[in-house]
């Protein structure tokens, strides 16, 4: 379990530095916090905070919201107006809970074109707050701007991180309605390869069955820093981050569906909702992206085999796998199992602790390439 000592040390080593700050300046500390990027969504952020607006006032009463309106130093001059408006609406607007924002679009403030996207604004948001959270214990919300969240969104996911193990979740989500019949066809056929991919890994045996969408994570203070933050990218930095939260302690399904983002086309980046639904515009097919049966089939009988492996020589492993296919016998040798078998025995004390090290080892992004790249 981490500590305040942990999060200080995070900070130091790998928290964000200036130009960014929060405004205004908190004068308190607060139990919990929503961190919400905004990057030219003057138009959707009114509904969020009227959204968190309609929930428990006791919950709010000891919350903080901060919005991180961003863009590139690069930025045209339309998207640099839009979240100038979004900064005026912010400075102006009164909600019965703390509003706070990050400036990341003006001179200095705005993001190193390299890395401008989600991912850093997301960590410069929860970075700063953590200052502000009362202990490790305390919960960040993450969600985005262009969603609206149930009335009942807080007291929900409070009363599943009421159990002291669950360390990190995702919260059940569905899509607003489109006013465009192919795009709603298409949200709702996505919707389904997600949720269906995330229950067929959970069933395989997989520590990774879960969607990984970054309007819907929640995590403790503490699991944030151990997890080594939100990742500098400018999309899959949910991905990533799940990922590592997976491996420290667990992500917890919070089924209730409580956030409801938007479906619009929107190819900011080369995955995600906004670029599958533009995709569907130009007449991609959904259904191509389901993994075949096959393909779940072999994940769960080499999660199976491999995990409990612990006293296995590679030589005798290797035999079995070979037993299986040969297919997944070449794809594990590329992913370094020669490299990596004995050390995940040898640093092992327990089966248990096998079981653990070997998922780190074989985790979401590996599993993700063995159904995508073998047996379809």
């Amino acid at each position: 379990m981490s500590s305040k000592n942990n999060i200080s040390t995070y900070l130091k080593k790998r928290g964000v530095q200036q130009p960014w700050k929060l405004e205004p300046h908190p004068h308190r500390k607060f139990e919990h916090a929503i961190v919400v990027p905004a990057y030219a969504e003057y138009e959707q952020l009114p509904s969020l905070l009227d959204s968190i607006a309609e929930n428990n006032a006791i919950h709010l009463k000891n919350i903080l919201v901060v919005i991180v309106v961003n863009n590139s130093e690069n930025a045209d001059q339309q998207i640099r107006t839009n979240n100038l408006n979004t900064l005026n609406y912010l400075k102006k607007s009164k909600f019965h809970f703390q509003l706070g924002w990050v400036d990341c679009i003006q001179g200095d403030n705005s993001l190193p074109k390299k890395q401008a996207g989600v991912g850093l604004a997301r960590k410069i948001g929860i970075d700063l707050v953590l200052p502000y959270l009362k202990s490790a214990e305390s919960l960040i919300f993450s969600t985005d701007a262009d969603v609206i969240l149930h009335p009942d969104y807080l007291s929900t996911v409070f009363h599943y991180f009421n159990n002291d193990e669950v360390q990190a979740a995702v919260v059940g989500f569905r899509h607003t309605a489109s006013d465009d019949p192919q795009i709603e066809k298409g949200i709702r056929e996505y919707e389904e390869f997600l949720y269906n991919t995330a229950e067929k890994l959970h069933n395989a045996g997989s520590p990774y069955g879960y969607v990984a969408m970054g309007s819907t994570m929640v995590c403790r203070a503490g699991a944030y820093v151990a997890a080594g933050g939100m990742p500098r990218k400018k999309a899959t930095e949910d991905f990533y981050f799940m990922q590592e939260l997976a491996k420290y302690a667990g992500v917890t399904h919070i089924p209730e569906k409580l956030v409801f983002p938007s479906p619009r086309p929107v190819s900011r980046v080369y995955l995600g909702t906004g670029f599958r639904m533009k995709q569907i515009e130009l007449g991609f097919n959904i259904q191509s992206l389901h993994y075949s049966e096959k393909a779940f089939s072999m994940l769960e009988n080499w999660l199976n085999l491999g995990s409990s492996s612990w006293n296995t020589s590679l030589v005798k492993l290797k035999i079995k796998i070979q037993k299986l296919s040969p297919e997944l016998m070449e794809f594990l040798h590329k992913e370094g199992i020669h490299d990596i078998w004995e050390n995940l025995q040898k640093t092992a004390p327990s089966t248990l602790h096998f079981e653990k090290q070997f998922h780190r080892w074989f985790d979401a992004l590996k599993t993700l390439r063995l159904l995508k790249n073998f047996f379809n």
